[in-house]
């Protein structure tokens, strides 16, 4: 019986702040979050008309895409997305929607999804991804705060909320899913 070739791994420098984000690509190369298509199959937006709804567009951190406030329709897109990724985070913002302007932690979140944190972190770094490339937008449709927790072993964590007016939003787009 022939034995598996064992793979070989290489050290390669990261900065740290991208360390979330090379552990979502990761996972999505070796297709360990994918239980769908691993390519998105939703078209990209156009880019909107007009001034962005929120400032943003003149920020001062460089970032040149806009702050858009979250819409139904875009919503109804974001549903049917096939990545594995971007269905995980839909699962957060239906737990978000339900409780709309409470606070939900981190650890919280990962515990109702049923994942492991790190899995989490990634599949928040491969939304961000889906959402500036497909979306053309920086903004989430929730926000999130560090702030003390009462977690042991962690003096604090990442909290994540939904605005009622983004929650009212989200559930029609689910209700016509």
């Amino acid at each position: 019986m022939a034995q598996e070739p064992q793979p070989q791994f290489i050290s390669v420098p990261v900065p740290s702040q991208y360390v979330t984000q090379v552990y979502a690509y990761l996972a999505e190369l070796t297709g360990a979050t994918a239980a769908t298509s691993p390519v998105s199959t939703v078209p990209p937006v156009e880019p909107p008309l007009g001034p962005p709804t929120t400032p943003s567009a003149d920020s001062s951190d460089g970032d040149p895409l806009p702050v858009v406030e979250w819409t139904v329709e875009d919503f109804r897109r974001l549903v049917i997305e096939p990545l594995s990724s971007v269905q995980a985070i839909t699962r957060v913002l239906d737990l978000l929607a339900k409780e709309p302007d409470t606070r939900v932690s981190y650890t919280s979140l990962a515990h109702h999804l049923g994942m492991e944190k790190k899995s989490l972190q990634g599949n928040l770094a491969a939304f961000t991804r889906t959402v500036r490339k497909h979306y053309k937008r920086r903004n989430w449709p929730m926000t999130w705060a560090e702030a003390p927790t009462s977690e042991p072993d962690l003096k604090s964590e990442f909290f994540y909320t939904m605005n009622a007016t983004t929650a009212e939003r989200w559930l029609r787009a689910r209700a016509q899913d």
